[in-house]
């Protein structure tokens, strides 16, 4: 039997969706209960947040899971990811109080949940950053003039539009994306590539 870990968050919803349009029956999953087994399908499914999801997989605690590329590049997990969901996806930008980027040479603050990966996505950049990390709001940074910018996940963008801020510039693309363990793979090679072949066939990842 396979174990699967998903996340309790906003992937939640388009990995079950993609998951079922590829034949995987998991009615019944109660987002209450945090580990499952549907010995029809032969998985054992584990509820796990986002940020805890990659370590168990890397641990081998779980098989295979979803995450979404936000987390996985922070953390810098040492993870296969063989597929990627098409539904579900975002943006992570920077965003500002003006539309235009930081001028050449400037020295800019920037608000974050992400810190390593957007010191990694900004590091080219033709002015020098200072990066501090917030666990929430981010967007508050420079609403308030705590820092000049922030990067954050953009979705719709209504919550930016709302405070009047400006996405200066889309920095990289996130996808809840499926994770396997090293070990788990050589083990369960047969039916991981399975499940891999009935995504592909759904048309649900790409």
């Amino acid at each position: 039997m396979i174990r699967l870990a998903l996340p309790k968050g906003r992937n939640l919803d388009p990995t079950l969706d993609g998951l079922r349009a590829a034949g995987l029956e998991l009615s019944g999953l109660n987002g209450r209960r945090l580990r499952q087994a549907f010995p029809g399908e032969g998985v054992e499914v584990l509820l796990l947040k986002d940020w805890d999801l990659p370590l168990y997989v890397e641990q081998g605690i779980a098989d295979c899971g979803v995450v979404g590329t936000d987390v996985l590049e922070e953390m810098g997990s040492d993870l296969l990811v063989p597929l990627r969901f098409t539904s579900g996806r975002c943006r992570m930008s920077l965003i500002g109080p003006r539309p235009e980027p930081p001028q050449p040479g400037d020295q800019i603050r920037v608000a974050t949940k992400y810190p390593r990966w957007s010191e990694r996505l900004l590091r080219s950049r033709p002015w020098g950053v200072e990066i501090f990390k917030l666990s929430g709001s981010v967007e508050l940074g420079p609403l308030l003039a705590l820092s000049e910018v922030a990067v954050d996940i953009v979705q719709t963008g209504t919550t930016i539009r709302e405070h009047k801020l400006h996405e200066i510039e889309v920095l990289a693309e996130i996808a809840p994306s499926l994770v396997v363990n090293r070990a788990s793979y050589q083990r369960h090679r047969t039916a991981l590539n399975g499940l891999f072949r009935r995504l592909e066939a759904a048309g649900v990842v790409g």
